[in-house]
């Protein structure tokens, strides 16, 4: 008898993106330290079994706390990491940004496109839902990713709908084999009370 996984997908807090770093090394903001230590209190209200996580520092940030508050190790995968869109910190990224919702097939050079951003990541959850198969888990991530994965179970979820998840969010799917579930109706308790728009992120 096949079990189905729980499955949280956490969008990590508030970031702080510099040109003087590698985006995989953007720390969270003085705000985002906050959050995920409000989080961590937050994530107590559903259960978690496994950890997952991005390598990328934001999201190691966002889930360190819960996983210090529980005992359990974070588990990381590259698969999970956020889709490269224009290498950094650039003046035109919003342009970038929204072309790339317009074109999946677009990427600047030595960048990913959003049909391989896409495909990458929804296999790397499926994989980790198959391995968790019947268990709850939560996997820390980034929000280009994720709305690219609810964009391929809701075709009407695209760019603008992305655009409107915050720093944290928290999105619930239901995995059984390679099928993926969106629970819509899924609220964490009291997030509403420590996320933030993304445009408020600090950019140096």
């Amino acid at each position: 008898m096949e079990h189905s996984t729980t499955a949280y997908l956490i969008r990590h807090a508030q970031s702080h993106p510099s040109r003087n770093l590698e985006e995989s090394q953007w720390p969270l903001s003085r705000v985002g330290a906050d959050q995920a230590e409000k989080l961590s209190g937050l994530l107590e209200s559903i259960e978690i079994a496994k950890l997952y996580s991005s390598p990328y520092i934001r999201c190691l940030s966002t889930i360190t706390p819960y996983s210090k508050r529980r005992r359990l190790d974070v588990l990381v995968r590259s698969s999970l990491r956020e889709r490269n869109v224009a290498g950094g910190v650039r003046d035109d990224f919003r342009d970038v940004w929204l072309r790339s919702w317009e074109d999946f097939s677009f990427a600047l050079p030595g960048c990913e496109t959003s049909f391989a951003a896409q495909d990458r990541f929804i296999r790397g959850v499926r994989k980790i839902v198959e391995d968790e198969a019947g268990s709850s888990i939560a996997v820390c991530a980034h929000g280009n990713v994720m709305g690219l994965l609810l964009n391929h179970l809701d075709a009407n979820y695209g760019r603008a709908e992305t655009d409107l998840m915050r720093t944290p969010d928290v999105v619930k799917l239901i995995g059984k084999g390679d099928a993926l579930v969106w629970d819509r109706d899924f609220r964490l308790p009291g997030l509403d009370d420590i996320a933030t728009d993304h445009k408020e992120t600090p950019i140096d």
